[in-house]
């Protein structure tokens, strides 16, 4: 072979190496895992929703709401095809259930329906006025209720800032009823919904005053033990204050490091720490996201609790209850579907809550 040949031989094999480097990677493995993982959550919720349109058996607006937002994380049409219609049917059902904007109390807790529901209410409304496909109901109404709703929330705030389960709570309060009611004020306000600002920046406040010098939060202001889960939820509602705590967050995202997605994943309400400990982290990122140490830090926390919640979903798509839900309420697969399907899909940010800019609405609406 003459050296001419080789030299053309060489340029072309050199060229048909470079056309395959530039060639878009293919998904790995666990992203595959991941998107399968994802689908076969929204087909299962989508087969098990029951006739009024609602999921779940004793915490039905709870449930509900978290099903919404799955739908509603997962597409930047969620209104379009058989999971709209499914959505939809979700929503109607929260509308249904709400009068004047006051959801029922169900089990123990009226706090955490009234703050789910009004969530997913405000977000459905916030996505109807940015998406082309536009949901078959009354969106008008729908901001009227989470209106009505959120000063709710706002009248019902216990005198600490924080909320209690039941309405009219007083002067009693604790770290999780506060977290779900300060979201749906945060999303609300985002969505350009007028708020009660003060019962949103005491709520913050009083989040703020619940963590421990080793980064954690408490259950209850006063107590002097950090919660897993419960700082998880912490961190994410405290990365929505508009003017970022960074010692506060600093710390807590230190303590979220320590504890890992072990920690969050392994208490009485793992569905709960898991969720919040990914939105915590994609708002800690997103924070710092030029800074390379941070966005690494916060990907392999996302992605370790991916990898556990990939091993607890079962073959026909389902999540099982764990924990506290398992043992104490037999809710079903619903409540933990929904939260595990919602939770894989917070790297996308399509829910205002885990942005740290609230999103650019039309002039016109």
């Amino acid at each position: 072979m003459n050296r001419f040949l080789l030299v053309v031989l060489a340029a072309a094999a050199f060229a048909v190496g470079r056309a395959r480097a530039d060639e878009p990677a293919k998904p790995d493995d666990a992203a595959k895992a991941l998107a399968a993982a994802r689908t076969k959550g929204l087909d299962w919720l989508g087969k098990n929703q029951n006739a009024d349109g609602s999921w779940g058996k004793t915490f039905t607006v709870a449930v509900t709401s978290f099903a919404c937002l799955s739908y509603l994380s997962a597409s930047d049409e969620p209104f379009d095809g058989d999971r709209g219609k499914a959505l939809v049917k979700g929503l109607q059902f929260l509308m249904a259930q709400q009068k004047d904007g006051e959801f029922p109390q169900q089990g123990h807790t009226w706090i955490h329906g009234q703050g789910f529901g009004t969530l997913a209410l405000a977000e459905a409304y916030g996505r109807s006025l940015l998406c082309k496909d536009k949901p078959d109901m009354d969106m008008s109404k729908v901001k009227t209720a989470v209106g009505l709703a959120v000063k709710t929330i706002a009248k019902n705030q216990s005198t600490s800032g924080g909320w209690w389960y039941t309405p009219g709570g007083g002067d009693q309060h604790e770290g999780s009823t506060t977290v779900c009611a300060v979201q749906a004020l945060a999303s609300a306000h985002n969505y350009g919904i007028d708020i009660d600002q003060k019962a949103l920046d005491n709520g913050f406040e009083y989040l703020k005053k619940s963590q421990l010098k080793d980064g954690g939060f408490v259950y209850k202001l006063g107590d002097q033990q950090s919660m897993k889960e419960g700082s998880a939820g912490a961190v994410a509602t405290l990365g929505l204050m508009e003017k970022f705590d960074f010692q506060v967050m600093l710390n807590g995202y230190k303590y979220l490091l320590a504890i890992g997605p072990a920690g969050v994943s392994g208490g009485n309400f793992p569905e709960y720490g898991c969720f919040y400990g990914c939105m915590g982290m994609r708002l800690l990122g997103e924070e710092y996201k030029e800074d390379k140490d941070y966005h690494d830090k916060t990907a392999e926390f996302t992605a370790g609790v991916q990898k556990t919640l990939l091993s607890w979903q079962d073959k026909d798509g389902s999540w099982p209850e764990r924990a506290w839900m398992a043992s104490n309420n037999q809710e079903g697969p619903a409540f933990a579907t929904a939260f595990a399907t919602l939770t894989l899909f917070v790297p996308e940010a399509r829910l205002s809550i885990c942005n740290r800019e609230p999103p650019k609405l039309p002039s016109d609406k």
